[in-house]
């Protein structure tokens, strides 16, 4: 056997996570020099869209101009679009949880493509979405790169998948810690120690990247915030409930979208998202593109109620057609958005009617962005790890916290939604049902489960090949007939045959057929030498048989056996580490 592949089968055991972890570094650099790319190319195209402004200010723009660039911006998307398959349009974080769930985490390096000049021309058009979600399918798909390239098994695929997630958040936000969780919270959706120090070592990569050509500054300018009394924890509860109710409209809305439009042409779908970005922008020009700079006016308090009022609503509206429509962005800067407007607006109310009690209304907008981020995505974790990096601030952590848990009750319990990617993706007929085991499955690839004492052999063999054959003491025969294996037996029965016929008086033929002595023998399939134990039991299910055999191709037409893996096998392996 190669050393390549050792490594490889090395990397699918548990005794393989200092190689997994070297790989992951290598993912998170990839991961986040592709974030890198994307933002220079989106924030270069924003220039070139209007050179007179800063990059992202649109509220710098005649009217005329606001009203126009989405409009255009929507109609060459669209237009694109709709020349590709309906494969090939298949973007952001949407896709890559699809991929994780059905193909094992292999990412189309062309899809990618599409994300990045449709997504950047997306953004730079000043349509209401976000560059995380596009960042995230960027990482994700560099990770699956590098594990194609390297022919690892596809458990370790999955891994570097979350690698190159984290080293997109990490690298839009700056915040490593936040991209951890959000790629074991939102897109594994399990946590486990062997998945975590890869995925930090890639989210650190990322975070170093994104330092190295953006500077140390994070994505939000926050003062410092102070909570000043507990007698305000009930108001944030409440916030918790009323932003709750929102993020559960905000799925609502943004997947009924989805659906009455799921057989538009898509050029019309992409046009009237810009039409209607466009017509919000006249009076609203907060509203186009991602719009940190108003999050972080907001922040600084520099925004009145009615601004605040009509920013929440109009990007709410924007937003909901945006993600709706399928345009290539993500929805994680606009949830931000719409929580800092709400947390915002809580604030102000607090004043008005608590003035002795309440904070200012910053401190409110930060815990707003986290809440609603955390409802819309059903995910705490990731949000209060947000809400903590971008602040520095512990203190903010205890009404974060109420409000955060708050709001996702609301979402999952009370209104009985799931995340807004689950959601839109069981819209467009591809639902999610993970299971605790079928979770263990993916995680484990056939490399370091099969049963490698094995012996191959032809159907018709000779006493001496036989005798010889056993001389290696193997566990399983593998009979195969015109080089293909069909047939599985016990070779302690073939064993016991041969005792058998030399203690017989029976004249010893000279040619034994495997396949028509005493014995048990069962028939097999195949299965690829980078599965996990779940394709592996996919296999046996849809071939009706209780035994796989491992390969790879080694040269045309050419296939080497590693291993082979029963049904008992996998119940024994699952049963022992549970």
């Amino acid at each position: 056997m190669s050393i390549i592949d050792r490594i490889r089968l090395r990397i699918s055991r548990s005794d393989g996570l200092l190689l997994l972890a070297i790989v992951g570094l290598c993912s998170g650099v990839l991961a986040g020099a592709s974030n890198i790319l994307f933002r220079l190319f989106t924030e270069s195209g924003i220039v070139l869209w209007h050179p007179k402004s800063d990059a992202g200010d649109f509220e710098g723009l005649p009217w005329h101009i606001r009203l126009i660039m989405p409009i255009i911006g929507g109609l060459i998307v669209g237009l694109f679009l709709q020349k590709l398959s309906k494969h090939r349009r298949a973007v952001g974080v949407g896709h890559v949880l699809d991929r994780l769930s059905f193909h094992q985490g292999y990412l189309p390096w062309k899809n990618a493509i599409v994300q990045f000049c449709l997504g950047g021309l997306t953004l730079a058009s000043g349509m209401s979405v976000g560059r995380e979600g596009p960042g995230v399918h960027l990482g994700a798909a560099s990770g699956s790169w590098l594990g194609q390239r390297l022919k690892l098994p596809n458990n370790s695929i999955r891994i570097l998948v979350a690698c190159g997630c984290a080293a997109a958040i990490s690298a839009s936000f700056n915040t490593p810690l936040a991209g951890v969780i959000f790629a074991m919270e939102v897109i594994m959706m399990e946590y486990t120690i062997a998945s975590f120090i890869p995925v930090i070592l890639a989210s650190v990569s990322g975070a170093m990247l994104s330092r190295m050509v953006f500077g140390h500054n994070v994505a939000f300018i926050v003062p410092n915030l102070e909570l000043t009394s507990l007698w305000e924890m009930p108001f944030f509860l409440l916030m918790g409930i009323v932003i709750g109710c929102l993020a559960a409209l905000f799925i609502h809305l943004t997947t009924r979208v989805a659906q009455k439009t799921a057989n538009w042409e898509v050029w019309i779908k992409c046009t009237l998202s810009g039409i209607i970005v466009g017509l919000i922008a006249i009076g609203i020009p907060q509203v186009m593109g991602i719009g940190y700079d108003s999050v972080n006016a907001t922040l600084q308090g520099s925004y009145g109620f009615v601004i605040i009022a009509l920013c929440l609503v109009g990007k709410f509206i924007a937003t909901v057609c945006c993600s709706g429509m399928s345009m290539p962005g993500g929805v994680i800067g606009p949830t931000f958005f719409i929580g800092a407007m709400t947390g915002a607006l809580a604030g102000i109310i607090g004043n008005w009617l608590f003035p002795e009690y309440a904070s200012i209304y910053p401190f409110y907008a930060m815990i707003g962005m986290a809440t609603m981020m955390s409802a819309s995505l059903q995910a705490p974790l990731a949000a209060l790890m947000a809400l903590l990096e971008l602040t520095g601030n512990p203190g903010i952590i205890l009404p974060g916290m109420l409000s955060v848990v708050i709001a996702n009750l609301m979402v999952s319990q009370v209104f009985k939604q799931k995340s807004i990617f689950l959601t839109l993706m069981t819209a467009r007929g591809k639902e999610l049902k993970i299971s605790p085991l079928t979770q263990f499955l993916r995680r484990v690839g056939v490399a370091g489960v099969m049963e490698r004492s094995i012996a191959v052999h032809d159907r018709q063999t000779s006493i001496a090949e036989a005798e010889k054959l056993l001389e290696e003491t193997p566990r399983w025969v593998l009979i195969r007939e015109d080089n293909v294996p069909i047939a599985l037996m016990s070779a302690n029965e073939l064993a016991m045959y041969l005792v058998e016929l030399k203690e017989s008086e029976e004249e010893v033929p000279k040619q034994l057929d495997l396949l028509k002595i005493p014995a048990n023998r069962q028939e097999l399939s195949s299965v690829y030498l980078q599965a996990t134990l779940e394709e592996a039991l996919d296999t046996m299910d849809q071939k009706q048989v209780d035994a796989v055999y491992v390969y790879r191709t080694t040269a045309p037409l050419t296939e080497k056996i590693y291993g082979l893996l029963t049904r008992e096998s996998i119940v024994s392996h699952y049963s022992y580490r549970k």
